[in-house]
């Protein structure tokens, strides 16, 4: 599945790794992991991994890379977790010299900058390096199973939301075997404070409930900042309200500072997806993200609408 990318990779002695706008544990682990790999079987070339990440893992598992445009223009690009130029957190990867792709994510429309390995049913993009790592035959360290297991960990929900178990666990086997920590992984992940304590105490008492069983919330940019949280963090948060009895969708609104609204969707049933790429998002069937032009409550309620349809037609198909 990944002989062509192969290739492709061996061409060029500058890679550049890009992942998504506000970069979650499989974003982060994926460009981490893959760059370890390719730092670590190629290592003639040279390898770079750019965007924010996560800082809480930097520690523990890699930091980001630092690189200038030149570097970029002269390499190849390689998106990882999202499924066009226009989703990556660095605008330069426009500059790139040519562009390949990994993803797991729904598509709206082709991508045709290069060659691609897409696989919907993947719980993460990480599992799909994995996969690549394994199929090319390459050595691995615990650096690489340690950012690997962290993306396949957190983008299955904690291996809540997986299709085929048997495949998934031998592939975290094969990660432990070689190096990760799953202990060490979870603690980090674990970590809390009294800021995020307050933040779960206003959810709790102020989430609100649709006619057909949306549980959501909106956040102002007034409301973040008084709590002492980002848009995109709150955002990541939205499980606060997850699989509540007679409500198969929850969503968080939240305003950024400009004006717009990055609004997270997720559901144990009704089909998201379509709802976020109807606006302009993305994602996965029951995990969906967008931003949306502004929050007021005619655009609030014009997505809780559809979201509400979302469950009407999905409990007529369980019947």
């Amino acid at each position: 599945m990944f002989e062509q990318l192969q290739k492709v990779i061996e061409q060029y002695d500058s890679i550049v790794l890009f992942g998504h706008a506000f970069p979650d544990g499989d974003c982060y682990g994926s460009q981490i992991g893959l760059r370890e790999a390719l730092r670590l079987n190629y290592p003639d070339k040279k390898v770079y991994a750019v965007g924010s990440g996560l800082r809480r893992f930097f520690r523990f598992i890699a930091p980001m890379d630092e690189i200038d445009d030149e570097i970029i223009k002269n390499s190849l690009a390689i998106l990882l977790d999202g499924n066009d130029l226009s989703r990556m957190e660095d605008e330069r990867v426009y500059h790139a010299k040519a562009w390949i792709k990994i993803d797991h994510h729904m598509e709206n429309f082709k991508f045709n900058e290069g060659p691609f390995v897409l696989d919907t049913d993947a719980n993460s993009t990480c599992q799909l390096i994995v996969e690549f790592i394994q199929e090319a035959g390459w050595k691995v360290n615990p650096t690489i199973c340690n950012a690997l297991y962290l993306g396949i960990l957190t983008d299955s929900g904690r291996f809540q939301f997986v299709e085929d178990f048997p495949k998934c666990f031998h592939e975290a086997a094969f990660l432990c075997e070689n190096g990760a920590k799953p202990n060490r992984i979870n603690s980090i992940l674990n970590v809390t404070n009294e800021l995020a304590m307050k933040f779960k105490g206003y959810v709790y008492n102020n989430y609100k409930k649709s006619n057909h069983g949306v549980i959501y919330l909106t956040f102002t940019y007034k409301k973040l900042c008084e709590l002492k949280v980002s848009p995109d963090k709150a955002g990541t948060m939205v499980n606060l309200i997850a699989n509540v009895v007679g409500n198969p969708i929850w969503a968080f609104f939240c305003e950024n500072k400009d004006g717009t609204c990055h609004a997270e969707f997720r559901s144990n049933g009704p089909g998201v997806q379509p709802v976020a790429a109807n606006h302009g998002g993305g994602g996965h069937y029951h995990a969906a993200g967008v931003t949306l032009p502004d929050m007021s409550d005619e655009t609030v309620q014009q997505l809780i609408e559809e979201l509400d349809e979302a469950i009407v037609i999905y409990r007529k198909e369980q019947k």
